[in-house]
């Protein structure tokens, strides 16, 4: 979430046309907060990829972002409570939260959070995606229409991570006391 367009774009183009877009140079990956590694960062940066930013902590919002050449890869991690999943991000200037919610209560139109924009939970299938095997939403149009509105399917050439998505939200400002350790910019 700490950039334009790239998600979006990614997300329709691989469910679209199953292929990456030529003309991004960002990559973003979802992974449920439960299997993170702190040697994650280690492994990353043994294959070339050099950690520039880490946003939140591992209890909230947290966030990765490595960089090789010119690709930016993020790291954005989900978190489960009760019948709620989502994922946060942090504006670095600001200290501001965002996230994005998605819960199971939505086909009920009951909300544990109910000034959250909801969207379907999601589960996990295998997909190949350039001959490389990958985990996606089982409910891939739900995820998609939900997080990005019913005009998904339509690129958009302007895109801002905090105001765009409908399901968006501020979630706080990272206290002062804090943000030396949740707000973390690499110099690289």
């Amino acid at each position: 979430m700490q950039h334009s367009g790239s998600k979006k774009e990614a997300e329709d183009r691989f469910y679209r046309q199953c292929d990456i877009i030529a003309w991004s140079k960002d990559v973003d990956l979802g992974i449920f907060i439960e299997d993170y590694k702190p040697a994650i960062i280690t492994e990353f940066e043994k294959r070339g990829l050099k950690l520039i930013a880490k946003f939140g902590k591992e209890s909230d919002s947290l966030e990765l972002s490595f960089k090789e050449d010119e690709v930016k890869l993020d790291l954005f991690f989900f978190y489960t409570e009760g019948a709620t999943i989502w994922n946060g991000g942090t504006q670095a200037r600001t200290g501001k939260k965002y996230n994005t919610v998605a819960t199971a209560l939505h086909h009920t139109g009951l909300s544990s959070r109910p000034t959250r924009y909801v969207f379907p939970a999601f589960t996990l299938c295998w997909t190949e995606f350039l001959e490389l095997k990958v985990r996606v939403p089982c409910q891939t149009e739900e995820y998609i229409r939900a997080n990005y509105g019913p005009g998904w399917f339509t690129p958009i050439t302007s895109w801002d991570w905090k105001t765009s998505p409908p399901n968006a939200r501020e979630n706080g400002v990272w206290p002062e006391a804090e943000r030396s350790e949740v707000i973390v910019l690499k110099d690289v």
